[in-house]
């Protein structure tokens, strides 16, 4: 259990709330949730004072590796699929790193990465929305290991008690892994892709 209960349970009561009454349509409930987030993450006390350092071009924290839930899976398969080159350097990804330790993940940059500007920003997954730094420097030495982020950590808790609501029974898997695995399925078989998901690699 998390050591900032009342944050992890405040984002998980928002997720919650978001997916009520909603179909059980993955990617509707992905985009409920996402369209949840930036309330749940700019109420914060830091992102009040104005003190995120994050900005446009800034991609330090798409240099680690994330975890994500199989409504975002889909969501995010359904940005990809239209761009074959980027389906191909995503699985490409996939491939090179499916039995790389976790840990080695880290510094290896993120296949929806072109330069500095994600792909499919508007689809990014809770992991990457929730993450806020005061300071890019420290991010930029964090790749390296050589410092800690100051990182915004109500938005942190917040974003994974959402993503604890939104992930349910299926957990988290790796997203370059997730992501190759749905792709593999053929559009509109949900059925098809939750199977792919569920057997992608998991988060440790």
């Amino acid at each position: 259990m998390p050591t900032n209960h009342a944050e992890f349970y405040r984002g998980a009561e928002a997720a919650s709330g978001a997916l009520a009454g909603r179909p059980t349509d993955p990617v509707a409930a992905a985009t409920a949730v996402h369209t949840a987030a930036p309330s749940l993450f700019g109420s914060t006390p830091m992102a009040m004072r104005g003190d995120v350092a994050c900005k446009a071009g800034c991609a330090h924290c798409c240099h680690f590796p994330v975890g994500i839930t199989f409504p975002e899976a889909m969501r995010l398969a359904a940005a990809v699929r239209p761009d074959r080159v980027l389906g191909n350097s995503l699985r490409a990804a996939a491939a090179a790193t499916a039995t790389t330790p976790w840990s080695a993940l880290v510094g290896l940059a993120c296949p929806l990465l072109l330069a500095t500007q994600c792909r499919v920003h508007g689809d990014r997954p809770l992991p990457c929305r929730a993450l806020a730094s005061s300071d890019a420097n420290a991010c930029a030495a964090a790749r390296q290991g050589a410092a800690l982020v100051p990182r915004d950590d109500e938005a942190y808790w917040r974003g994974l008690g959402a993503s604890h609501a939104l992930a349910g029974e299926l957990g988290h898997r790796e997203l370059r892994a997730a992501l190759a695995a749905v792709l593999a399925t053929a559009e509109g078989d949900d059925a098809g892709a939750r199977a792919a998901f569920v057997a992608a690699r998991r988060v440790p």
